[in-house]
């Protein structure tokens, strides 16, 4: 199935930059993601017209877009403003059509507490406005306080301009197949040609574009342009301010009085959750008189009536708002973090309470403030899920631990001791049906062609190994008795033990496949005498021993015979832990550490690989050892994880078999030999 954003065999990303009004109408990084990632590494054509929306997924686009294998051209069809500007830059190519505008400016954001919420979010801006700037600079040739100084101003550039300061490498003016509308009275200095009419949906293209072609809608000259209040954070939007497009006959209201009541109107739609749309409606219906916020708050009123038709018949209630259970939520976290040794914690104003504490806590903080005369019980209701807004939904107590576990889990993964990582290639599955990697070989030599004489094709062969994933995972609990004991264990030490287990389940896959020594898709086992990668005479390693192996490796053939040897150097020296040592003596010393006779031979394998030594090899054989060669030059062993995670996942549910909260630790992985000519084995003697 197509993704939504590909049109064509395009990438169209029309509408704004993240999901902004909650929607699904805009376009988000993941979604940019997996539709490049059904594209492939083929060159792509990305057709985009935005007016922004947020700062984060603008940049995570950004650096998808630079880090597609294929070659990207961005087609500016009518807008690339805002965050939409830092996508703009992802292309190869950028190419303005015609009448098409990019714009840039500082990033803003709202801000609810403190005078130093404040003073952080000033910085946080300050910050980001930087590193926009430094994409800007890299792209332009500008330095940094130039593209800033830019940002400042709020710079609209037409294409010519954009072209003069390289934003963009092409103009094109034919006309482009389609324009989206957008309200730019969310920006303070739109142009007066600016396109009206909010149109975020992203447009499907006709299959003949060219009998479909429009011009762009012009705005009304006689309207004001006034600011929209824009409702996410970390968004980059403009610093509002008022223009009006054409002077009015009539006498208008003040500008500055003019942003306050629209901003005003604004932040009131966007607190009853109303749509852009909406809200937009709403700001052109009362305009900006006396009387417009008013007016403005009954038919906010209306809208909310319409939505919700059925009267409420329980008598209102003090809820506890959830900007201060999120608060709680973050606070606990970070103060059960630091009880627990995980980076990030903090010291604070729950650092002296008891998990048993905390549970009672949450309760009292969801409005559940019923006397509970038995722990267990209590702790029973914080574990249990909770009504909100009419739907049940997790608690925060079980958000909090869940929270703890996750981090814990992921702890123990990373530290997690594993040499497997070191020698193998990491792989990107999609789903869990088999695929097969193909190996087309090598090309054949190229041939002398007398004058004259025509060149001719050659073949290459078709040969590959099969690799499937599967899915490994592990359950544990959270119980009524472990929150009433304060048994940090529970979700700390016991997460972080299923973390490492994670890890060590796909060392198990690795080191397997050389101790089994499964048949490849020839048939033959991986270490044979016919791959010649097995040792004739099994021997303990030795300077002559490794010799013999280093030899053997670079004299491997490819099966169609088109090179007499591939050259192939080992890069790791694999070997159970009881050779440990007598390998790495080989690979440091200068002078043979086994000549008895002349103490003063050279080593001639001093350096040859990087030693790894696994106990899981003792297991199988305290004699066998093993060369491999680079996994980046020459396939050996590949790794391979569900979308390229190699992270395990913790998920939840309420507990059924236990009283209390079950987590399932489960990791999606496959591991395959996926050629025999750059692996080696020596029983060992």
């Amino acid at each position: 199935m197509t993704h939504r954003l590909i049109v064509g065999g395009d990438l169209v990303l029309f509408g704004d930059v993240g999901d902004m009004w909650g929607d699904g109408s805009g376009f988000k990084a993941q979604d940019v993601l997996e539709a490049l990632a059904e594209i492939g590494a083929a060159d792509v054509n990305v057709r985009l017209n935005s007016g922004g929306g947020s700062a984060w997924d603008g940049v995570a686009i950004y650096n998808a877009l630079r880090a597609h294998t294929g070659k990207v051209t961005v087609h500016v069809e009518a807008i690339a403003a805002s965050a939409a500007s830092v996508i703009a830059l992802g292309g190869d190519e950028r190419i303005m059509r015609r009448g098409a505008m990019i714009m840039i400016h500082d990033p803003a954001n709202i801000t609810w507490g403190t005078a130093e919420d404040h003073a952080k979010a000033a910085a946080m801006l300050n910050k980001l406005g930087d590193v926009i700037a430094g994409i800007y600079a890299a792209h332009t040739g500008s330095s940094v306080e130039d593209m800033r100084a830019l940002m400042l101003e709020e710079t609209w550039m037409g294409s010519d301009e954009a072209l003069e300061r390289k934003f963009a490498t092409s103009t094109d003016d034919s006309e482009a197949d389609a324009f989206a509308r957008f309200d730019y009275r969310a920006y303070a200095r739109a142009p007066l040609s600016s396109l009206q009419g909010a149109q975020r949906a992203r447009p499907a293209f006709p299959a003949a574009a060219s009998a479909h072609k429009k011009e762009p809608t012009m705005g009304d000259p006689t309207k004001t342009a006034v600011a929209a209040e824009v409702q996410a954070t970390n968004v980059i939007p403009p610093a509002p301010a008022p223009v009006a497009a054409v002077p009015a006959p009539a006498p208008a209201p003040a500008p500055v009085a003019a942003k306050d009541v629209t901003k005003d109107i604004m932040s009131r739609c966007r607190a009853a959750k109303l749509s852009i749309d909406d809200a937009m409606a709403i700001v052109d219906a009362v305009g900006t008189g006396d009387d417009a916020v008013l007016k403005a708050q009954d038919m906010i009123i209306n809208k909310i009536a319409d939505r919700d038709p059925a009267p409420k018949q329980a008598l209102p209630r003090a809820e506890v708002t959830a900007d201060g259970r999120d608060r709680f939520k973050e606070g606990a976290t970070r103060a059960l973090m630091h009880r627990a040794g995980i980076a990030g914690g903090e010291v604070n104003e729950f650092s002296g309470l008891t998990i048993r504490e905390l549970a009672r806590e949450s309760l009292s903080r969801a409005g559940l403030n019923s006397a509970f005369n038995d722990p267990l019980l209590m702790a029973g209701a914080a574990l249990s899920p909770m009504m909100s807004a009419g739907m049940h939904s997790t608690s925060d107590f079980v958000e909090i631990l869940a929270n703890i576990a996750n981090k814990s889990m992921l702890k123990g993964y990373e530290e997690a001791e594993e040499t497997f990582e070191r020698w193998t290639a990491r792989g990107v599955l999609v789903d869990f049906k088999p695929v097969r990697r193909i190996d087309l070989g090598l090309a054949p030599n190229l041939i002398e062609v007398p004058e004259g004489a025509e060149y001719q094709y050659g073949t290459m062969g078709d040969r590959g190994e099969t690799i499937q994933l599967a899915t490994f995972g592990r359950m544990f609990a959270i119980t009524r008795q472990a929150v009433v004991n304060d048994d940090m264990n529970a979700f700390t030490r016991v997460p972080m033990r299923m973390g490492r287990a994670a890890r060590r389940t796909i060392g198990n896959l690795v080191y397997a496949v050389l101790t089994t020594n499964a048949a490849m898709a020839d048939g033959v086992e991986l270490f044979h005498a016919t791959h010649n990668n097995l040792a004739g005479t099994a021997a303990a390693p030795s300077v002559d021993s490794l010799d013999l192996a280093r030899a053997a490796m670079a004299k491997q053939k490819d099966k169609e015979g088109h090179a007499t040897a591939l050259n192939i150097r080992p890069r790791y020296f694999l070997v159970p832990v009881a050779l440990e040592g007598k390998a790495r003596v080989l690979m440091t010393s200068e002078k043979d550490p086994n000549a008895a006779v002349n103490a003063a031979k050279p080593n001639h394998v001093n350096g040859l690989a990087e030693v790894v030594s696994d106990a899981r090899l003792d297991a199988h054989s305290p004699t066998a050892w093993y060369l491999a060669a680079d996994p980046n030059a020459h396939d050996t062993i590949e790794v391979a994880y569900l979308n390229g995670n190699s992270s395990p996942v913790l998920e939840q549910r309420d507990g059924w078999n236990v009283d209390g909260v079950e987590f399932k630790v489960r990791i999606d992985a496959g591991v395959k030999a996926l050629g025999y000519q750059g692996l080696y084995k020596n029983a060992g003697a």
